[in-house]
């Protein structure tokens, strides 16, 4: 970070910050879109880590799993288990269907990385609140385009075995970069009649398609392209309106809730769950900041309304898509 930036984030704070006084910040030279973005960086990497653990059979140590990068930081998932007994007192009466224990297993959507499966339970005072699923940052943005196949058009060709829709999704600026051309374009002038959201950062539930982010729903599909050819309505009008659209929030996959889906496949094990069925595959189960043994909520827009809680995004939309 330059000292210009230093001296920025020193006299600015995000925390509970309202968009009025966001402007009022950027006009008077205290901050730019740049340090908002920065700042808000800093906190994913500080508190949206894996706030779960796994619910085991005998409660034994698993290996460790590499996770997906979020924040230019992979996920660390604990080792530690939690004995089922501990927390279903009568499990040795159970005479039902076979439970669904714990277990870390390789993502569909790039095996390279792990995430939780099974039966979890929440970590006391875990610090940290899984409630941002994608980052908007190059390089971790998408796995298609993963890693330097996101490579920037300053730094050269994409490597040897790039999909072709690379050569396309590089070129769209990610948050620290779009804040840059904000900067660079605006100062600390903005035209607020014509950009209203200008510099405020925005999570989106992942059913809103994000043309420059993963959107999947937050399934764990292994898509040939797992972004959309374009944006959302909603976030095309915000990035019009000045808008950085910063992250994917954790959320219920593919809106859905707990019950029977119908279709051709029966489940052979039972899943009990004691932090509610608004999870994703992909990106896990958020926490309620105030109790990490719990979860955000029943809802499917918990992430989003955590991402705000938390001061990680400055807004997120939620209610049906």
């Amino acid at each position: 970070m330059t000292e210009k930036l230093k001296v920025q984030s020193q006299t600015f704070s995000l925390m509970e910050t309202t968009i009025d006084e966001l402007h009022e910040a950027i006009k008077s030279g205290r901050t730019t879109c740049v340090a908002i973005v920065r700042q808000y960086l800093d906190r994913v990497r500080a508190y949206n880590g894996v706030a779960s653990m796994l619910v085991t059979e005998d409660g034994a140590a698993v290996p460790e799993a590499p996770g997906v990068v979020r924040g230019r930081q992979p996920l660390r998932f604990p080792t530690e288990s939690v004995k089922a007994s501990t927390i279903l007192p009568d499990l040795d009466r159970y005479q039902g269907p076979p439970l669904e224990y714990g277990r870390m297993e390789p993502t569909s959507s790039d095996p390279t990385v792990s995430q939780q499966f099974g039966m979890i339970a929440g970590i006391p005072n875990a610090g940290q609140v899984n409630a941002l699923a994608t980052l908007n940052i190059r390089g971790e943005r998408s796995v298609t385009c993963k890693g330097d196949f996101d490579r920037h058009v300053s730094e050269g060709p994409l490597p040897p075995g790039a999909p072709p829709v690379c050569e396309h999704f590089r070129l769209m600026p990610d948050a620290l970069e779009r804040a840059a051309e904000l900067d660079a374009a605006y100062g600390s002038n903005p035209d607020l009649e014509k950009m209203p959201m200008y510099g405020v950062v925005f999570s989106f539930k992942d059913p809103f398609d994000t043309k420059d982010m993963r959107s999947t729903g937050g399934g764990d599909a292994h898509y040939d392209i797992d972004f959309p050819a374009r944006d959302h309505v909603l976030v095309e009008q915000l990035r019009k309106k000045g808008g950085i659209i910063f992250a994917k929030a954790v959320n219920t996959e593919y809106n859905g809730r707990a019950g029977d889906p119908g279709g051709r496949n029966d489940p052979d094990k039972v899943l009990p769950s004691v932090l509610g069925y608004q999870r994703s595959t992909w990106a896990g189960n958020p926490s309620n900041p105030y109790d990490t043994t719990r979860s955000a909520s029943l809802g499917s827009s918990s992430g989003s309304a955590l991402s705000v809680s938390t001061n990680m995004v400055m807004a997120s939309p939620c209610g049906n898509t």
